[in-house]
């Protein structure tokens, strides 16, 4: 089985924190650098924001989301929570909590995630933001799947599906509801999901996920020892 959880994050734009200027280049510059691929150099425009402006939670945040991508975790997390303690902005909050809940995902402390996904999700409720409660229901749900507990894992995943309106953000939703099922020995209702989650990545032109789910929809049929229909999936005929 090929399994393909994923936490889903949402970068912050720099219209959450109202209370700074956003025509500061060097804070900019580590957007750019991070929206582009270019971690390295987005770490390198941060440094730099946050030396000449250390007040600046906006600095400090992209900073740290840089150095989470690069897998810098300590480094992470001490700019996460200096951005933290920079503002008292329930929006910006709600964004920062989010991403300390992913380093902590990613450090091993599951608790500490779920504490701090817990709270961007309350803000998100708060401001009646969607997205953003979906994204962190996800993440939620993900933390659960990695301590077991696959009943709690599942109803995030639900209740995060319940609140998307955006067609291909459901497909990774769909795909950890069939790893659920999955893993909870319901082939049937995996295999159900996983088609769910192709076809909109097939839709979408997404075909690297499609083939990654034909694999694990395979596998599925495998288990179901319906090898006529995982040979089918393997050369493609679905």
């Amino acid at each position: 089985m090929r399994r393909a959880f994923s936490l889903l994050f949402i970068i912050l734009s720099l219209l959450a924190f109202k209370n700074f200027a956003l025509a500061q280049p060097e804070v900019s510059a580590c957007f750019n650098f991070h929206n582009a691929g270019d971690y390295r150099r987005a770490i390198e425009a941060g440094k730099v924001a946050v030396q000449k402006y250390p007040n600046n939670p906006v600095a400090h945040y992209c900073l740290g989301i840089s150095y989470r991508t690069v897998g810098e975790f300590k480094l992470a997390l001490e700019h996460m929570k200096r951005a933290e303690s920079l503002t008292s902005d329930k929006e910006a909050l709600m964004y920062i909590y989010n991403q300390i809940g992913m380093i902590y995902d990613r450090m091993g402390y599951l608790d500490d995630a779920l504490l701090y996904f817990s709270r961007s999700l309350s803000l998100a409720r708060g401001l009646g933001n969607k997205s953003m409660q979906a994204s962190v229901l996800n993440n939620i749900a993900l933390i659960y799947t990695y301590k077991g507990e696959l009943d709690k894992a599942l109803g995030f995943y639900e209740e995060s599906l319940r609140l998307k309106t955006n067609e291909k953000e459901k497909a990774i939703t769909y795909n950890n509801i069939a790893l659920i099922y999955y893993q909870k020995g319901n082939y049937q209702k995996a295999a159900e999901y996983f088609q769910k989650a192709i076809e909109i990545e097939e839709r979408y032109g997404d075909y690297h996920r499609a083939s990654m789910g034909k694999l694990n929809l395979g596998d599925t049929y495998r288990e179901m020892k319906d090898y006529e229909k995982a040979e089918k999936i393997s050369l493609g005929r679905s």
